[in-house]
């Protein structure tokens, strides 16, 4: 009696661990799809790309364990991560994968996925990402001075006072300047933000 009490169950278990699989198994999928995710099977967890890592200090995992993660299907850990968002896109970690994996393109990649799926923690990541990308659609390049008014909070005294302070100096050393850029955008600049906005849109 007992074993039939307990098969109901025992079955909605097993079909729940499959459930799990097989989104686990579409996330693997989804990510080698993305641009700079094509490769991450092939990973041989050597550390190349966290030994030389600049930014991984202030990362809660490193990309080595991201990749793992991602070849897991730990689809919610891996796009609540700050990995993805510290990434400097210095591309050490590329130019030194014995398998060619590009994860600074990936983890761009995994920020835009994490924005459409709303698994960021922190909403100024996502102001910031979509200034940047606006700022550079706009002039073809970073202009600083007006991503600092697209994502600052005017209500915030202390920030707004250090942020002027910030860019003092960097125009006083000549890193920043006040007139806007005007920088015509390539062929590639525009497939990518047409490509974009397409993705955006569906």
């Amino acid at each position: 009696m007992s074993y039939k009490k307990d098969k109901p169950a025992s079955e909605a278990k097993t079909i729940q661990l499959g459930e799990r699989m097989e989104s686990r198994r579409d996330f693997i999928k989804e990510v080698m799809k993305m641009p700079g995710g094509e490769k991450i099977l092939e990973c041989i967890q050597c550390g190349s790309c966290a030994g030389g890592c600049p930014t991984m200090f202030a990362m809660d995992y490193s990309p080595m364990q991201i990749i793992k993660m991602i070849n897991l299907g730990l689809k919610e850990e891996t796009l609540s991560s700050s990995t993805i968002w510290l990434c400097s896109s210095c591309y050490t970690c590329a130019t030194r994968c014995p398998r060619d994996i590009n994860f600074a393109t990936l983890a761009m990649s995994l920020k835009n996925k994490a924005i459409r799926d709303n698994l960021v923690k922190d909403d100024s990541k996502v102001k910031f990402h979509k200034s940047f990308f606006q700022v550079v659609d706009k002039y073809g390049r970073s202009y600083e001075p007006e991503l600092i008014l697209n994502i600052i909070n005017i209500k915030d005294v202390k920030g707004v006072l250090r942020n002027a302070g910030l860019g003092i100096r960097l125009l006083k050393k000549g890193k920043m300047t006040v007139r806007a850029p005007k920088t015509e955008q390539h062929p590639w600049q525009k497939n990518i933000v047409e490509k974009t906005n397409e993705k955006a849109h569906k």
